[in-house]
């Protein structure tokens, strides 16, 4: 081999070296960026007032300085006025426009029986995201751990959805998804329906599918790195907010803020986009 063939050889080698090092990084990127993502929105819902607050840290690397390695920056950080608001992420800005209650919304009620009891269940979305709503449950509203500003955890809620199989081999298998009454909170449990006696549980409902989703990431199953917890319960659906905040004793939580309806505006059965829970 002539001496240009081997000098083309090194380089091919470490052109390849260096693109699979870049792609490598890239990966450990967005899974870091959906990690973050996932801790802000765990941080929210254990304390909502800060939530634009964690928004504007979570956001920081967008106006932080780089350096070159000598001191000098690359770009320059963007200078807010004195008394600006915090900054947000454009995310998280069209995030709190959905998040107004104060705004009325459309929505197409859950389907009702002749004697005006809900007709349950009901299967709401389209795959991937279907998800089967089975029963409500009952509102408690002291302690007020059973509610945030944005949600009510109603113990006896159920419903399932349809996810990959946690058995090695196995097809997708059908996961239930349930708030129980704890001693002072809610617990939040998932069991797959073929690992009855194996079911995953957590102090909040994301927390509890991220359980799985790490798990199924681990098996090397392509699922997402997080996930809504209240999407994948169903609970952020505008149907079942609606039918939830109408449930007795749901008036007395005091820290949720209630959703209202207009009649005049066309009709969504579109689950409302939200932090998760």
């Amino acid at each position: 081999m002539s001496f240009r063939e081997t000098a083309n050889d090194l380089t091919t080698k470490k052109r390849d070296g260096l693109v699979k090092q870049y792609e490598d990084l890239q990966s450990k990127l967005h899974m870091s960026r959906a990690e973050n993502e996932h801790l802000v929105d765990m941080i929210v819902e254990a304390f909502p007032d800060l939530g634009h607050d964690v928004s504007s840290c979570s956001s920081s690397d967008e106006h932080a300085s780089h350096s070159d390695g000598n001191g000098s920056p690359l770009h320059a950080a963007k200078r807010l006025p004195p008394g600006s608001p915090p900054h947000m992420t454009k995310r998280r800005r069209r995030q709190g426009r959905r998040d107004d209650r104060s705004r009325p919304k459309p929505v197409e009620p859950l389907p009702r029986a002749a004697s005006g009891r809900l007709a349950l269940p009901v299967v709401l979305g389209r795959a991937p995201d279907q998800v089967e709503i089975h029963a409500l449950g009952r509102v408690i509203s002291d302690p007020d751990t059973y509610h945030t500003a944005r949600y009510i955890w109603p113990p006896g809620f159920r419903s399932t959805r349809v996810c990959p199989s946690l058995v090695p081999g196995a097809p997708a298998c059908v996961y239930t998804s349930e708030i129980l009454e704890g001693p002072d909170m809610p617990v939040f449990q998932v069991t797959a329906a073929d690992m009855p006696d194996a079911p995953f549980r957590a102090s909040s409902s994301s927390g509890v599918w991220k359980l799985i989703l790490d798990r199924l990431t681990e098996m090397g199953v392509s699922v997402k790195t997080h996930a809504s917890g209240p999407q994948m319960y169903g609970l952020s659906h505008l149907g079942v907010t609606k039918a939830i905040q109408e449930l007795d004793n749901a008036e007395n939580c005091t820290k949720y803020i209630r959703q209202k309806w207009s009649d005049d505006a066309p009709l969504s059965s579109e689950p409302e986009s939200a932090p998760g829970e």
